[in-house]
């Protein structure tokens, strides 16, 4: 090794070895625990309300073809009803 190079490595060391070693922190309590202890005051249950993904199916009542059918027929007895009342006008 070249002395370039060996300077900055033993610089790191020594700095290294002069640092005071870390102090460990306590993390806290387990995510269950907290929820345990809060569980009496806790406002609504989360699993009272399902929400869907917004790409969820959706399943119809009717197939399109059948809704189609429906409001054929509802136009053809609006239209009838239309011709009678013209009818009746006359």
């Amino acid at each position: 090794m070249n002395f370039k190079t060996l300077r900055p490595l033993a610089a790191a060391l020594v700095l290294a070895s002069l640092a005071t070693a870390a102090i460990a922190e306590t993390l806290g309590e387990h995510p269950a625990v907290t929820v345990a202890r809060t569980w009496s005051s806790r406002g609504i249950d989360p699993n009272t309300f399902i929400v869907l993904h917004p790409a969820a199916p959706q399943f119809l009542a009717a197939s399109p073809a059948e809704k189609e059918k429906v409001a054929r027929e509802q136009a053809q007895c609006a239209a009838k009803t239309l011709s009678a009342s013209k009818e009746t006008m006359r």
